[in-house]
């Protein structure tokens, strides 16, 4: 299974000593579309390339994701900051499916959990949203200066390629057949007919890099 593996969100102008990173830790169990997908889909009818096209699919499917700025198969995710950046925490690759946990690391990475009291999750919109709660302190670290502050959530439509958009998946089986053709795959540049499928859930308000 091809995942990518660290990634960075800026949702924002960023002080120059703080920054927000995050990293896959449980990757997606399938992928949105199969092989004989791709296949029925391509007219193609001899198996010899099956596990090239399982590498086309995977290769299509991350460069979907970030593409989209989304999630598709539920994965686990942490993301780390230098610093806690106000009231409102908004959360990479949506759609939020839960936030799992609030940390802050010492400079031996132990963990102190923040109480899952003092803040309420929004999975609705694009991108989901941690909020603290009125009246509440917000996480703090003196111990450490950089990457100091956790979030662990699950992000996705599901476990389940049905729960999928059928527009995000006939963008991958566009971006998939034409990869296989082609032995091409420009993750920034989505093929045309891809395109006008994955447009349709881009988001335009973060960035994904």
């Amino acid at each position: 299974m091809l995942i990518p593996k660290i990634g960075s969100l800026i949702s924002k102008k960023l002080p120059v000593h703080g920054n927000r990173v995050w990293s896959i830790t449980n990757g997606p169990d399938i992928e949105p579309v199969t092989v004989n997908e791709v296949k029925d889909f391509s007219g193609i009818e001899y198996t010899e390339h099956d596990s090239l096209l399982e590498g086309f699919i995977s290769a299509a499917r991350v460069a979907a994701e970030e593409y989209t700025g989304r999630a598709f198969i539920e994965r686990t995710i942490q993301m780390r900051m230098d610093y806690w950046p106000g009231v409102v925490v908004s959360l990479p690759c949506p759609p939020l499916i839960s936030v799992m946990k609030i940390a802050t690391l010492g400079e031996d990475d132990v963990e102190t959990e923040y109480s899952s009291d003092n803040y309420y999750v929004i999975t609705q919109g694009f991108p989901g949203k941690i909020v603290l709660k009125k009246s509440v302190i917000a996480p703090q670290n003196t111990d450490r200066y950089y990457g100091g502050f956790l979030i662990e959530f699950k992000a996705g439509y599901g476990k389940l390629a049905s729960n999928v958009p059928a527009a995000i998946c006939n963008g991958i089986k566009f971006w998939a057949a034409i990869a296989y053709a082609t032995r091409v795959i420009d993750p920034k540049n989505p093929p045309p007919e891809a395109k006008m499928f994955l447009d349709l859930y881009r988001l335009g308000t973060m960035i994904i890099r």
